[in-house]
């Protein structure tokens, strides 16, 4: 079996950009990856994003079971949001039960491990810490060890731009932080495989998704809002950024012997987003959301028609800012006059004017769309807190109505349909945390669109363009194993994301719990290795699942959100 197993995470990493960087040199090791192992697509969960992505991959299984959907979750008890952490998710991860098999471990900054859960080795949690929080690796002393070695540790990426700030200065601003963040992240792993002879070290780079979202407009040679300045100034920069990642990764690999198994992963891929789609406004104008009929709400609903909207707001705030005070912004810490910017575009004029679900009459709506990526949820009695849907047969039309008018969905401005994947939950997902999930999943990714909810009503139109990250979420990740256990120059199809705790268990000698929903790949390995060492599979532990936040333990509506627009989800 392999000696040691190291991944390293690229998140958000696609071929899309990749591939012509390999084919004209700029990424030798990646190159090698490719040419001496095996290379692939690597599917991501259903939606593609980070936090249920991430735990889906530690676990082997859907969300479903591991009951992770979104950055934010609500439990069974309260209908207050929690952002989801280390303790929303259910049953044990890849290198908890590699810790149980006696097996060291290394895990720095995979996305959804704070806080911090005893391992046998070390671990440093990732981007979703709550900034300002000390308490972010096991042991907890490692915290002030890293520090006083490389300094502060790049937990989390200040630098935002959306479309209307793609400038050259903000831009190689972004490309100087995401560079030191490899720089560090890197050189503590090197520090910490210094100190541990660890079996199994897994390092995440938040880096890889964060230029995509921002910097995507560069390499898009269809968008008509490409700027050729700043495609002159800083496309070379974000290539030079690629190519710094492969010479981390190549001095990485290079301290590890023979018998060590190689993978370099994304959770997802990446594409251009020419227009977003207001899942809130498409279902008032479908009637499944009802307003108040009070003087006030209607006073509102009649201004949001009219265009006194948050996007109005978002738009005007935003182009104010980058023509009159991102300089200034550049020399002032923790970027605090963007942040009142923002804040000011997200609130209007205070919240008091802007339409919102604070003038939905809820007795009367049939469904509404969350923050999430392309989620509906129906407005279910007994679930919902004031649901108007009935249980059973009313539920069950009402979600295949919704479904069959989405996969029938126009763009206005094109008359072309809308080629999207439409899902009823149970066709993605199955396990004991069904009930957590949407209830109807819209994803038009591929077609460069991006469908769900930024809270309320974003716009007055259902469908409009893009104004915020030019690149957003794919499907399709990628996968690089190299080892000698592997096939050398080939290709694997049908990998999915899930199948690497699996697929990694079985490589480093473990037997396989069989509620685990990915399967071991064995298309990676040579026919005489799997003749040699077939694949055992072993009854599951018992497992307690992770508690619903409990009433009153729910994060507050304003934290939820503000995590959020500090991630970039929200505007």
């Amino acid at each position: 079996m392999s000696d040691r197993v190291l991944v390293i995470c690229l998140d958000g990493a696609t071929f899309a950009l990749l591939d012509p960087w390999i084919a004209s040199g700029r990424l030798p090791n990646l190159r090698r990856l490719a040419d001496e192992g095996v290379r692939g697509e690597l599917a991501s969960v259903v939606p593609p994003i980070t936090a249920p992505a991430w735990s889906s991959f530690m676990t082997g299984k859907n969300p479903g079971k591991h009951g992770v959907f979104h950055f934010v979750n609500r439990g069974d008890e309260t209908d207050r949001a929690t952002f989801v952490d280390s303790r929303s998710r259910s049953g044990k991860v890849l290198w908890h039960l590699l810790g149980e098999a006696g097996k060291k471990v290394l895990v720095l900054n995979v996305p959804t491990t704070y806080p911090p859960e005893e391992v046998n080795g070390a671990l440093i949690s990732d981007f979703l810490t709550p900034p300002g929080k000390r308490d972010f690796t096991y042991p907890a002393s490692l915290a002030d060890e890293l520090e006083e070695a490389f300094g502060k540790y790049p937990l989390h990426l200040k630098t935002l731009m959306f479309s209307p700030g793609l400038s050259v200065p903000n831009a190689r601003r972004l490309m100087s932080e995401l560079r030191h963040e490899a720089e560090v992240k890197f050189d503590a792993a090197h520090y910490l495989l210094d100190r541990h002879r660890a079996d199994f070290c897994i390092l995440h780079i938040l880096g890889t998704d964060r230029v995509q979202h921002e910097l995507w407009r560069l390499f898009d040679s269809q968008d008509p809002g490409k700027d050729a300045k700043l495609a002159r100034h800083c496309a070379e920069e974000v290539v030079e950024y690629f190519a710094q990642l492969d010479a981390e990764i190549g001095r990485l690999c290079d301290r590890f012997d023979g018998d060590t198994t190689t993978f370099v992963i994304s959770d997802h891929g990446f594409g251009p987003i020419r227009k977003v789609i207001d899942l809130n406004v498409w279902l008032l104008e479908q009637g499944y959301i009802r307003t108040r009929t009070d003087f006030r709400s209607r006073l509102k609903s009649a201004l949001w028609r009219c265009g006194l909207t948050k996007e109005f707001f978002v738009r005007l705030a935003l182009r104010s800012f980058f023509k009159y005070g991102a300089g200034l912004a550049a020399k002032i810490p923790d970027e605090s006059i963007f942040k009142s910017m923002l804040f000011l575009a997200k609130r209007g004029d205070g919240g008091q004017l802007l339409f919102s679900f604070d003038d939905v009459d809820w007795s009367r709506t049939k469904a509404y769309a969350p923050v999430g990526m392309g989620a509906i949820n129906i407005n279910l009695h007994g679930r919902e807190p004031e649901g108007s849907v009935d249980p059973g047969g009313e539920y069950q039309a009402l979600k295949e109505e919704i479904t069959g008018k989405l996969r029938d969905l126009k763009d206005p401005d094109t008359g072309e349909r809308i080629d999207a994947d439409v899902h009823l939950r149970e066709e993605v997902y199955h396990g004991p945390f069904l009930d957590r999930a949407p209830d109807v999943l819209f994803l038009p990714n591929a077609s460069g669109l991006f469908a769900g909810s930024m809270t309320g009503f974003f716009s007055n139109r259902w469908i409009f363009q893009n104004a915020a990250w030019p690149g957003h979420h794919r499907m399709e990740g990628i996968l690089l194993a190299k080892g000698k256990r592997f096939r050398q120059g080939d290709q694997i199809e049908g990998a999915a994301l899930i199948d690497l705790a699996p697929t990694i268990l079985h490589l480093l000698g473990n037997s396989v719990p069989t509620d685990m929903d990915g399967r071991v790949l064995t298309d990676l390995f040579e026919k005489d290795f799997l003749e040699q060492h077939p694949v055992e599979f072993r009854s599951p532990d018992e497992e307690t699942a992770a508690s619903p936040a409990a009433p009153g333990d729910g994060d507050e509506e304003e934290d939820v959100v503000k995590r959020l627009k500090d991630l970039g989800y929200l505007l």
